[in-house]
């Protein structure tokens, strides 16, 4: 009776087959016609343990377990003890139990609370009810199949949403995510955007990113317009959970047609463009951003291999005090004799290097290779300090510190023989442990000189912090001042404040005997550029500042 009522239940025609083969079995050893049934129902059992274990439920494989111990333990008491062999038929009673654990029957419990949840989470989500990527590529395509229409791709990104997500939660996130993205539909309502279907005209990428396709057959610099409405829009103030908040976009746009019309590649080129120039607050997309990947895609496949001793180079250019016209220090540039390029100066490919793994063994090589070219200097007389410049954090780690104190005592340096630079944005951001690093490199007799003071936008309040030796201005502040009347105010109050602070400025990228004169008007310490000289080779380091003493 128990079999019958597991054929019932169960679903599987491969379980079916075994319980009925051993219903059978039980039966014609309770009837006692055949001998030897008990090792029939023993490979019975064995086949229903092989289907049961392909089920993946584990109380169906329990239960069927149980049930061939049961029969071993039963038949060798039949044979030593000589119990009724009609007990053995117990473990087909045991097996028919596992049937009513047939995994089927789970299943459609299982995927009906698993739609549940998914439906949930799409109700949840504010951002749901926008077109996604695939829709817009069909609108697209749709688009420009009948005719051979302008158009561009642009895809705006929003920004800002880290901090909000960590501070006021993500639910509240997602839901500034939403407002964004209606500010920005509120700008599309027109012809000239292609329709997604409906009334939507604006994609969800996925992420913070959503874009949209613009018609330029009446209008040709629509796109601009649109752009710079829009990022207008997302810098208004939002007011989320009682929160003013503020979020920051960029865009980037591609020309529909680059890349043959493909749509997946004008994806592509949308987020390089973003990707390539990061400061900038709209970029357009050209060629030459995916030249430039392709080579540094290559870049980062040859410096897997690079040997730093034969393939770089240091080259030099002297910092000139205003005062004397004399050498304050050296700086040391990084150079790359790349096989195929040329040499390569290391702006071009020092972001390559932190991707590739190797900012702190190229910072542990230039830091040996500037001590070695300050003992040759020693030996010949010449007491100039050199400054070496590292790019990013790898300076700010207790490893990097010691090896450079340990740098000093083998090659017996003294206070002020090395100067390190370091990029203004590093310093902007220094915690109390970075703070703690730079006191270490002052103990040690190392000097620190700011770069790039005028690069990127600053918070002025922070400058008078910097407790550093020297300060460099970038030759953007300097390079048209005879037309930038408010350039000499700027630039004058922070060679003040910094004078104030005992701390040296130096500005770059003099060229000109006129920057010159300007730089010395400001009362700057020291200049830099080419007026003075072109980056030299650190080989003829020695005959060159020979030929320079000689000369001044």
């Amino acid at each position: 009776m128990a079999m019958v009522c597991a054929l019932c239940v169960v679903n599987k025609s491969q379980l079916r087959f075994s319980y009925i083969l051993n219903g059978v079995i039980s039966l014609a050893i309770l009837s006692a016609a055949f001998p030897y049934l008990e090792l029939l129902l023993a490979l019975s059992i064995c086949l229903h343990l092989w289907q049961a274990s392909k089920q993946n439920n584990s109380t169906l494989l329990t239960l069927s377990y149980c049930a061939a111990i049961i029969f071993i333990i039963l038949f060798a008491a039949n044979l030593l003890l000589g119990i009724p062999l009609f007990l053995v038929t117990l473990a087909s009673i045991i097996l028919a139990a596992s049937g009513y654990f047939d995994e089927q029957d789970l299943e459609p419990h299982s995927t009906e609370t698993q739609s549940l949840e998914q439906e949930g989470f799409a109700a949840a989500s504010p951002l749901m009810s926008l077109p996604s990527c695939k829709q817009l590529r069909n609108s697209y395509y749709a688009w420009r199949e009948p005719q051979h229409y302008r158009g561009v791709l642009i895809i705006i990104r929003l920004e800002g949403f880290k901090e909000v997500n960590q501070h006021i939660g993500r639910d509240f996130g997602d839901l500034l995510l939403a407002q964004s993205a209606n500010r920005i539909k509120e700008f599309l309502n027109m012809d000239e955007v292609v329709s997604l279907g409906g009334d939507q005209k604006l994609a969800h990428l996925g992420g913070l990113n959503f874009a949209f396709i613009c018609n330029l057959e009446q209008q040709k610099h629509l796109h601009e317009q649109l752009i710079s409405q829009i990022l207008g829009a997302t810098l208004k103030p939002f007011n989320v959970a009682n929160c003013t908040i503020e979020v920051k976009a960029r865009a980037s746009y591609v020309d529909c047609d680059e890349q043959e019309g493909n749509f997946d590649n004008l994806i592509s080129c949308g987020y390089l463009a973003l990707d390539s120039v990061e400061p900038q607050q709209v970029v357009a997309y050209h060629q030459q951003m995916k030249i430039e990947q392709l080579e540094q895609q290559a870049r980062l496949k040859e410096l897997t291999n690079i040997d730093f001793a034969r393939e770089l180079e240091l080259y030099f250019q002297p910092v000139i005090r205003n005062t004397d016209e004399k050498i304050e220090f050296l700086e040391l540039l990084l150079r790359w004799q790349h096989p195929k390029q040329g040499i390569l100066s290391a702006h071009r490919f020092i972001d390559d290097i932190r991707i590739a793994g190797l900012a702190f063994p190229l910072a542990t090589f230039v830091i040996e290779r500037a001590a070695e070219l300050a003992m040759a200097l020693r030996v010949e007389g010449i007491r100039i300090p050199l400054s070496i410049n590292v790019f990013g954090s790898e300076m700010l780690n207790e490893e990097f510190i010691d090896f450079i104190d340990d740098v000093f005592t083998e090659h017996q340096l003294q206070p002020g023989d090395l100067i390190i630079e370091c990029p203004l944005n590093l310093f902007m951001s220094l915690d109390d442990q970075g703070k703690a690093m730079v006191a270490r490199l002052n103990s040690i007799g190392i000097k620190v000189c700011v770069d790039g003071l005028g690069d990127s936008p600053v918070w002025l309040a922070k400058l008078p912090n910097l407790a550093v030796e020297y300060v460099k201005v970038a030759p953007a502040l300097t390079a048209d001042f005879s037309h930038q009347g408010h350039i000499r105010s700027l630039v004058g109050g922070m060679v003040e404040m910094h004078n104030k602070q005992n701390a040296k400025v130096i500005c770059e990228g003099v060229e000109t005997i006129e920057q010159l004169n300007f730089v010395k008007s400001l009362n700057a310490y020291a200049a830099q550029g080419y007026y003075f000289s072109h980056p030299l080779s650190s080989v003829g380091m020695i005959t060159w500042l020979k030929q320079w003493q000689l000369e001044h």
